[in-house]
């Protein structure tokens, strides 16, 4: 049975204010990911100032953001399963088609001159219909799913799509009904992406238990050193635990991929949720600045989903036609800035259209009054 939301009693965890500071907490960690790719491309091979893996903790970061923010959206009010359906792939199938199609016309572009990039894993490497068609379907990390061409960026874009299928059959269905929905959509998406799922539940649990308690002055530091705190345990005890983890799936025949570092990265994700905890009443402190930066924040993440998902093809193409900034990092920011504007020219025709998108999907599935069926 499909049922509808009410809209919560409680205080909404996200406010107006936090709302600001999460967009830049997005934009920021969308330009991590790029500058972190970068350097393992060689693209820029001179000073930065983070780690290798800054990438990889940017991804769980959206993860737990991610799972904040549609929690929050089908709990706000009275929100239907086609509703969740149609605003998910409004949002999701037009950057997901142009990315696969980019990628792979780079790919053809390039491979078949003979040109290749520094960094080229075999599963994002080799051309064939599966390639196309399962990232496509969002198969790609499920079995021994392969591609996007170039895009290996796109394992987490899977993941997330699977993490809104499973928790929109959590959340509108009922009784056995439930049950054999998400057991049945879980055994399609696999392994792999159960085992980061309780990153993203993380962020949604969020909405309705992160205003329980509200940490304020001394307090909120202390939740946001605890936050800290993980996120440094996590790094520290990551290559042990992916040591464990791949010993463990290899054993089966089953390798976990991207999901290797899932025991740390479950930690690191419950460390970002102390952290925002501890951010939405700094977030009420400084809401005037926060609301003064609203346009530039806005504006950066607002494309930066198709930031995410296309930087890789385009460094894909730097590196293989050997263009790179070397060591100046003044070469490296105006590459960067390349990419940055493109993303933000490309995100008109897709990611700005989620909206327009949805409108017209709403109006295509929506129920013909009676006294027309009757008529007709």
């Amino acid at each position: 049975m499909i049922v509808h939301s009410s809209a919560m009693e409680r205080p909404q965890f996200i406010t107006p204010a936090l709302s600001i500071l999460l967009d830049a907490v997005r934009a920021i960690a969308a330009l991590l990911v790029l500058g972190g790719h970068a350097v393992q491309m060689e693209i820029y091979t001179g000073p930065y100032p983070f780690g290798p893996t800054v990438q990889h903790y940017a991804v769980i970061v959206f993860f737990v953001l991610s799972g904040l923010v549609i929690a929050h959206s089908v709990n706000a009010g009275n929100y239907t399963l086609r509703d969740y359906a149609i605003a998910r792939a409004a949002r999701i199938v037009p950057v997901s088609l142009f990315a696969v199609a980019f990628s792979t016309a780079i790919y053809l572009a390039l491979a078949s001159r003979g040109l290749t990039p520094l960094v080229a894993p075999d599963l994002y490497n080799q051309f064939s219909l599966e390639a196309v068609l399962l990232p496509v379907l969002f198969l790609s990390e499920s079995g021994d799913g392969v591609g996007p061409l170039w895009n290996p960026p796109y394992w987490s874009l899977t993941y997330e799509v699977w993490f809104y299928v499973i928790f929109g059959a959590a959340f509108f269905f009922t009784g056995k009904q439930r049950i054999i929905w998400v057991a049945a959509l879980s055994l399609i998406a696999g392994w792999r992406i159960l085992l980061m799922l309780p990153i993203w539940l993380t962020g949604a649990a969020l909405v309705r238990h992160g205003t329980r308690w509200e940490p304020k002055g001394l307090s909120a530091l202390a939740v946001a050193l605890g936050g800290i705190l993980l996120l440094r345990l996590s790094q520290r005890y990551a290559p042990p635990a992916q040591d464990m983890a791949f010993n463990f799936h290899a054993a089966f025949g089953y390798f976990a991929r991207m999901s290797e570092f899932f025991l740390t990265d479950i930690v690191f994700g419950i460390g970002i949720a102390l952290i925002f905890i501890a951010a939405r009443p700094f977030a009420e402190r400084i809401s005037s600045a926060l609301e003064r930066s609203k346009g530039p924040i806005q504006w950066l993440a607002g494309f930066s989903f198709s930031l995410y998902i296309l930087h890789w093809p385009m460094l894909s193409a730097f590196s293989a036609l050997d263009i790179g900034a070397g060591s100046n990092p003044v070469l490296f920011l105006a590459l960067a800035g390349g990419i940055i504007g493109a993303c933000s020219l490309i995100a008109r025709i897709t990611e700005y259209r989620s909206r327009d998108l949805r409108a017209w999907m709403t109006r295509i599935t929506a129920k013909r009054p009676t006294a027309d069926r009757a008529s007709a």
